[in-house]
């Protein structure tokens, strides 16, 4: 009987467990904390996060090849941060790039990610071809960071970030200064002391110029009209102020000058080969100065010259304009949602102080963020002594009459400049036909 009973009361035992278990699987009493839910309804534990789903972006850029290693470590340390995001790394030289971007963007396969020169952005936003960055971008203290001035638009919209700023400033060879007894620049030089220096530097007999003031829009012509405080467009960047703006006439009568007297290279040692003669005649020691970007330190300093840098001379009664161009990332316009995102992640990424010190690292141009570029100079030995005054210039920087017609636009102003600095349109008819070619092409901008 005992044993009867026993065995009863192991089997009450028994399927009592067997109903506190199955009542334990489906949740229990709904107040009770001590027994924790499971199965296919329990919530995720605040420590984990979603899965995020693999994506292949492509990003595609222009820099030597020391430069392309140092995007390749930056694209590296970025898919190690964000482990579902592959980078298939597109890095060529400038004319590849373009070359490559243009056949691909047309037939709508073009790279996620992608540098622009500045002067491009307005253009390839106004085709529709590249997203429109103005919210994102809200994340961003833009103040920490040079060159988004520069790159917004008229109506206030931004369709890049900037990645490398190139700033021009005055280059000078200590040595011929030294040879002519002459003072080496200084801030509050004028376009007046830049012309009086030159007429001592120019050595005829020597083949020596005191200046290389190239027949090129970046180098020549549209920064002295800037120095001389007028500009070819208005601030809408779709009227053409060729004629109207007084300035402009003043600058270009001033800018003939050292042609006429031949205190710079002529025409024909330009003719065809414009950017890499101006490029060239201040290392080989032609010209005593020339106004150029950061980039053009490196062949300086492959040649040994002894130079220095100065702020860019502003007009009589004009400004210390110093021409920028800000190399941008853009994002493809018609890219997925998913690679838009992983896109932007990686700008974000490139804009992180990691990033931005590897970026600082090269010689090719100033890097975005602010602090950083600072350390990096700060940082530099040898020529120039006075390095900062690229960081200086950025006070006074602004775009190239950037619109989104830029390259037609430069294309059908530039041969006048070529007749009139030839002597075969006087300073009249190249106003006149100037302002008429400008405004041809901006008419074609969309309102």
């Amino acid at each position: 009987m005992k044993q009867a009973t026993k065995a009863v009361t192991i089997f009450i035992l028994l399927f009592t467990m067997i109903l506190a278990g199955c009542s334990s699987n489906n949740g229990g009493n709904a107040g009770s904390s001590s027994t924790p839910d499971s199965g296919k309804n329990q919530s995720p534990a605040p420590s984990e996060s979603p899965k995020e789903e693999p994506v292949k972006i492509q990003v595609a850029y222009y820099a030597d090849e020391t430069a392309r290693e140092t995007f390749g470590k930056i694209i590296d340390e970025f898919m190690e941060k964000n482990e579902h995001i592959t980078v298939e790394d597109l890095g060529t030289d400038w004319g590849t790039h373009y070359t490559n971007l243009k056949v691909d963007l047309a037939s709508g396969d073009g790279p996620t990610v992608f540098l622009l020169d500045g002067p491009y952005i307005a253009q390839y936003a106004e085709e529709g071809a590249i997203e429109n960055l103005t919210e994102r971008l809200k994340e961003i203290s833009l103040q920490d960071y040079y060159g988004f001035d520069a790159i917004k638009n008229a109506k206030g919209e931004y369709f890049a970030v900037p990645q490398a700023i190139q700033v021009n400033v005055l280059y000078y060879n200590k040595d011929m200064f030294d040879a002519a007894n002459v003072a080496y620049p200084t801030a509050d030089w004028t376009t007046d002391d830049v012309y009086a220096a030159a007429q001592k530097l120019t050595n005829k007999d020597n083949k020596q110029y005191g200046i290389g003031l190239a027949n090129h829009f970046r180098y020549g012509w549209y920064t002295t009209i800037r120095q001389f405080g007028g500009d070819l467009l208005d601030e809408t960047r779709t009227k053409s102020t060729f004629a109207s703006d007084p300035k402009v006439k003043e600058a270009l009568i001033y800018m003939k000058k050292f042609w006429d007297e031949g205190l710079t290279p002529g025409l024909l040692e330009q003719e065809g080969e414009v950017t890499p003669n101006h490029g060239t005649w201040f290392p080989r020691g032609i010209t005593a100065m020339f106004y150029d970007n950061f980039a053009r330190r490196l062949s300086n300093d492959q040649e040994g010259i002894n130079y220095d840098v100065a702020l860019m001379p502003k007009g009589v009664g004009g400004v210390n304009y110093s021409a920028l161009v800000a190399n941008s990332w853009v994002l493809d316009a018609k890219a997925s949602e998913a690679e838009k995102e992983a896109g932007w992640k990686f700008i974000q990424y490139f804009l992180s102080d990691e990033a931005q010190e590897l970026n600082a690292s090269l010689a090719e141009g100033i890097t975005a963020n602010k602090a950083m570029a600072d350390a990096a100079l700060s940082k530099h030995q040898g020529n120039p002594a006075n390095i900062k005054v690229f960081l200086d210039s950025m006070e006074y920087a602004s775009n190239v009459g950037d619109n989104p017609l830029w390259e037609e636009w430069i294309g059908a102003i530039d041969p006048l400049f070529t007749e009139y600095l030839a002597g075969k349109l006087d300073i009249e008819e190249l106003l006149k036909k100037g302002d008429t070619a400008a405004q041809a092409v901006l008419d074609k901008i969309k309102k």
